[in-house]
């Protein structure tokens, strides 16, 4: 009994070698939930962070947003390279994994500028900053980097079909394809059209705003809104503030009622209390009263420089009290609303001004 080897061809074409597949561009709906899962997960950890400390990370304002994107750094920086496989936990639930373009993991330092790239958008958008005292030089960046860098890497991800490349992997030179499968991903060119809709889009939103700027800065109300956020905003420990003239109805009635809304974040110390409130009782009562007396001084201030002030129904202070890092946020508001005249006899134990008849409108 023999064993017989199989005949051996010299012509090395009659071996046929089985080509490694083609990796496919990740969908945009797993990037999408990946990104949600990632993004949970970092609540968890800002929530952990911050919420026990919330008086001090309350006071941090406008920076709030820097303190998370530092948080959030190390996470996707360190695993969307080669360390972590180039996946978050997001895109390893997914399928997903950042490669380049010969199918490998990026190194730490292409991810940490991928992940710069993307997440500064985000973290500007997040970032309350006081309308009457950021230099306009100063929104018009913001706007730029948020509209400009952050539109476009939204509109490349959703339209651009054939590589899904957004602006982050661009600069990074990376792609976002299925993990399941090895070797490089398919690529093809971007298609040229895609920078001209984003130009022709950007293009019109900037002109759009600038505009629109125009037609507030001299419609009705908007002026007078305008100077009381700007006096709101100079005072001490505001973050910034917003102004609303707004048109309820009165409950059960219907009856319309005119409403001068400010709405106030507020960083600094308590004020002393302008007023006693001696029905409030217990902890509670100390935390709003605080905050009333900081709200009275937020109405004096109001009324005495806005004449306007007569003619609604009623003025609403909302102080507002917390923190906003981009990954995570809490806050607490207090609301303080009386009419122009009852406003006057807390403060001033008189009335300056005449108080405005209801509002039949």
């Amino acid at each position: 009994m023999s064993i017989l080897a199989p005949p051996i061809s010299d012509d090395p074409h009659s071996v046929t070698e089985t080509p490694r597949p083609d990796r496919s561009i990740g969908a945009v709906w797993r990037r999408i939930v990946a990104f949600a899962i990632d993004g949970i997960i970092l609540f968890f950890v800002g929530t952990v962070v911050a919420l026990p400390f919330f008086e001090t990370f309350s006071r941090v304002g406008s920076w709030g947003p820097l303190v998370g994107f530092c948080l959030a750094l190390p996470y996707f920086a360190i695993l969307d390279s080669g360390i972590g496989n180039g996946q978050t936990l997001g895109k390893r639930l997914m399928h997903i994994q950042v490669i380049d373009q010969n199918g490998s993991t990026i190194s730490f330092w292409r991810s940490l500028a991928r992940y710069a790239v993307f997440a500064t958008p985000y973290f500007l958008n997040e970032t309350l900053l006081p309308v009457t005292r950021t230099p306009r030089a100063v929104s018009i960046i913001v706007s730029v980097i948020v509209l400009g860098v952050g539109g476009a890497t939204l509109y490349l991800m959703v339209f651009n079909r054939h590589t899904r490349q957004a602006i982050h992997d661009l600069a990074a030179e990376s792609y976002v394809a299925d993990s399941d499968r090895p070797g490089a991903p398919k690529i093809a060119p971007i298609w040229g059209v895609h920078w001209a809709i984003l130009s022709s889009l950007l293009i019109a939103l900037f002109l759009g705003t600038g505009v629109l700027g125009d037609k507030l800065a001299g419609w009705g109300p908007f002026p007078q809104l305008l100077e009381d956020c700007r006096l709101v905003e100079g005072m001490e420990g505001v973050q910034a503030a917003r102004v609303q003239d707004s048109n309820t109805s009165r409950s059960g009635s219907g009856e319309k009622k005119k409403v001068l809304v400010i709405s106030v974040y507020w960083t600094g110390k308590s004020p002393k209390v302008l007023a006693s409130d001696d029905h409030l009782k217990g902890r509670f009562a100390e935390q709003w009263a605080e905050k009333q007396g900081f709200a009275d001084q937020v109405a004096k201030l109001i009324i005495g420089r806005d004449p306007t002030v007569k003619e609604h129904d009623s003025l609403k202070v909302v102080v507002i009290r917390g923190y906003n890092l981009g990954i995570a946020h809490a806050q607490v508001s207090y609301f303080y609303e009386h009419t122009p005249a009852e406003w006057n006899t807390r403060l001033f134990g008189a009335s300056p001004v005449a108080e405005a008849p209801l509002s039949k409108s």
